[in-house]
């Protein structure tokens, strides 16, 4: 912390490391709730990121932070539902939340850029300073904490806070300092993405909609429609078919692996490139604890799941201000109480982590893959799982019934093929028998 001696100081309620959506949504938490607040953001913005489908069940988030309005009058394209896809194209599972009583019935699909940077002028706008700098250092005491950041010129800047938010995306600032971080050793995954035009959609109303791709191996593709001509399109391998491919080459593996599935080739035949390939590796980890003295992680400084079922923004937005909360309750509060506010949020995360790891693991597994592609419309379990998929994470014990009875129905598929088999698919291997939600 030698840097201290000559930097420029700032001192705040409560220091926020990131500005991504975790980041912005605390810092407009708590400005909202009467505190001073610095978010220290290593990178300019607007920014390309993945992580671009919203769930309709996370929008009350937008009405905690004050930026509904913001957001619905920013254009952002509309998403109706989710949709299921077997590689030939010849079976479709559609989870349409109007149908499932979803409110609200629709959300939208993000150019992250154009949102993350309206989350963050929403930030700023309700008075959070925002400072362009990389947190580097850090130093706890028993009444605050102080963040050294520098600056893209080489300055530094001191922020003396009562409390810190980590919500730094995955490089963990705070998580990796404290070393809270635990990889997820079941969920070794590889992604490459790109954005392209002229990718082809459906008609109508499910033109919005996101659309998973199963691929042998138990690979899967994304494909997310940003705005009328732009689609984001993702592969997502486990880690050792992504090291056996090609290597050196993000261009070729992608291709490669587009090839596995005659309905991507078919929707892909116009496609347009119009971004750089990215990719990224072994994304999924947790925290031990994502909260201590005078610390909180949110978003992805705390934990990163699969992006399958397209949780990542929600978690972050939700954990965001559920973090600023808890500092407020906390050591912000008038009276501090903070080992009561740190177990709550603690619970909270922990307890959501892992409901939604359950259906991603659930995803690669083939029997369970096999229910997710065929489940039958008796006992409300397509409800269940709609509810699930547009962001239902706290579900009444009904619907929590229902999930345990997919589940089991999904140990029992591994012994008695209660459904069709998809994991391998072919133009043969289609089955006629009717699935629920397909259309």
């Amino acid at each position: 912390m030698g840097a201290m001696a000559d930097a420029a100081e700032l001192r705040c309620d409560a220091v926020v490391i990131g500005g991504g959506p975790a980041g912005a949504a605390a810092a407009a938490r708590l400005r909202r709730r009467g505190h001073t607040v610095v978010v220290l953001e290593s990178e300019r913005f607007p920014r390309f990121h993945i992580g671009e489908s919203l769930l309709p069940l996370g929008h009350d988030v937008f009405d905690a932070i004050g930026c509904r309005e913001r957001v619905e009058a920013a254009g952002f394209h509309q998403k109706r539902g989710a949709q299921l896809r077997s590689p030939c194209g010849e079976h479709r599972i559609l989870f349409d939340f109007a149908a499932q009583g979803v409110r609200p019935s629709t959300t939208i699909q993000v150019h992250r850029a154009a949102f993350d940077q309206l989350l963050l002028d929403h930030a700023a706008s309700l008075g959070a300073e925002v400072v362009v700098a990389r947190a580097k250092d850090l130093e706890f005491a028993s009444d605050g904490v102080a963040v050294v950041g520098e600056a893209e010129g080489g300055g530094c800047c001191v922020v003396r806070a009562r409390v810190a938010i980590d919500a730094s995306g995955r490089a963990g600032f705070v998580a990796r300092h404290v070393g809270v971080r635990v990889p997820d050793r079941e969920l070794v995954k590889a992604s490459i993405y790109a954005h392209f035009r002229n990718v082809r959609r459906d008609p109508g109303e499910r033109e919005g909609d996101t659309r998973i791709v199963s691929l042998p191996n138990l690979g899967w593709v994304w494909l997310i429609p940003l705005s009328h001509d732009v689609t984001s399109v993702g592969v997502v391998l486990d880690i050792a078919d992504y090291k056996q491919r090609e290597k050196g080459d993000l261009g070729a593996i992608f291709d490669d692996a587009l090839r596995a599935a005659p309905l991507l080739v078919e929707l892909m035949a116009d496609a347009e490139r119009v971004t750089d390939f990215g990719a990224e590796s072994g994304f999924s980890y947790r925290a031990e604890r994502y909260a201590g003295e005078r610390w909180l992680l949110a978003g992805d400084a705390g934990s990163f799941l699969d992006p399958v079922w397209s949780t990542g923004v929600q978690m972050a937005l939700m954990s965001g201000v559920e973090a600023a909360d808890a500092a407020v309750d906390g050591w912000l509060a008038p009276a501090p109480r903070p080992a009561r506010a740190i177990a709550r949020f603690d619970r909270t995360l922990q307890q959501r982590y892992a409901f939604v790891r359950r259906f991603v693991t659930g995803f690669y597994d083939e029997a369970t893959r096999d229910l997710f592609f065929a489940p039958r419309p008796y006992l409300g379990i397509h409800r269940a799982v709609t509810r699930v998929l547009a962001g239902g994470f706290e579900l009444g014990w009904l619907d929590r019934l229902r999930l345990q009875l997919f589940f089991l129905l999904g140990r029992l598929q591994a012994k008695y093929d209660l459904v069709p088999r998809r994991v391998h698919d072919t133009p043969h291997g289609e089955s006629a028998a009717p699935a629920m939600g397909e259309s």
